[in-house]
């Protein structure tokens, strides 16, 4: 699997992300072909359509970026480093609400609808270099329950089977797998924020080639885990579950 992070100018409100993606391929010299994938940047996503607020405070405990954040995103329990919440399924923090790589005194909120600009980008990209299979990503970082650092996750993919499923596969000594699930997408997203990076790179776009995924013309159906089977539920104090289990 060949992957590139792909160098753009800055995006702003307004700009239209679509035609800001091709003018990066024509400026690498890349020429899409059945099969390939493409990684957005839910930042810059998010940029375009305008998602940005002013706030007067950074602290996320207090004030305006506090409200922001329980209005984005419903309030689960805070730590000492921000709020974890419930944003499209995804636990994440502060609702996805972030404060790099944007003008000071302003933050980005996370993209209107991650999953229906994935398959609208999709579909325009098909039309306009003739393809057949394609997929696309809406990437952004998240974190794991007591690992250090970031990795990426998808947001919303269209084009591909994000996730593959293992149950009643069996292993090279005839195991059964009873609960194994690959994240595809997010394994995707994972490795091209690896050339994407998180700083000050300007690359909101990674571009790939030869990723071993199943493609599909159809939205993607993936439903969230019950409480009581996620792999975390021991830990979740009551007022999670009592959060989670009316959602």
């Amino acid at each position: 699997m060949q992957i590139k992070g792909l160098k753009s100018d800055i995006i702003k409100p307004k700009d239209d992300i679509l035609n800001a993606f091709i003018k990066v391929l024509k400026k690498n010299k890349i020429q899409l072909r059945n099969k390939d994938i493409i990684v957005i940047s839910s930042k810059v996503l998010a940029v375009s359509e305008g998602r940005i607020a002013k706030v007067k405070s950074e602290n996320f405990k207090t004030g305006d970026l506090k409200a922001l954040i329980l209005k984005e995103g419903r309030k689960l329990f805070p730590s000492d480093c921000c709020w974890l919440t419930l944003n499209y399924g995804h636990l994440t923090a502060n609702a996805g609400i972030d404060r790099s790589n944007i003008m000071k005194e302003h933050v980005v909120l996370w993209p209107k609808n991650p999953k229906k600009s994935a398959e609208l980008i999709q579909k325009a990209l098909k039309k306009k270099y003739k393809l057949n299979d394609l997929g696309v990503i809406i990437a952004d970082s998240a974190c794991e329950p007591l690992r250090l650092g970031v990795h990426g996750i998808s947001i919303g993919h269209y084009g591909f089977e994000g996730i593959e499923d293992c149950r009643n596969k069996k292993d090279i000594y005839g195991n059964e797998f009873q609960f194994t699930q690959r994240a595809i997408a997010d394994s995707i997203a994972t490795a091209a924020l690896l050339e994407m990076g998180e700083t000050n790179e300007k690359k909101p776009f990674a571009h790939i080639r030869g990723a071993n995924v199943k493609f599909i013309h159809k939205a993607e159906i993936i439903k969230n885990i019950p409480l009581r089977e996620d792999l975390f539920y021991g830990i979740y104090n009551n007022d999670f579950k009592r959060f989670v289990s009316k959602k």
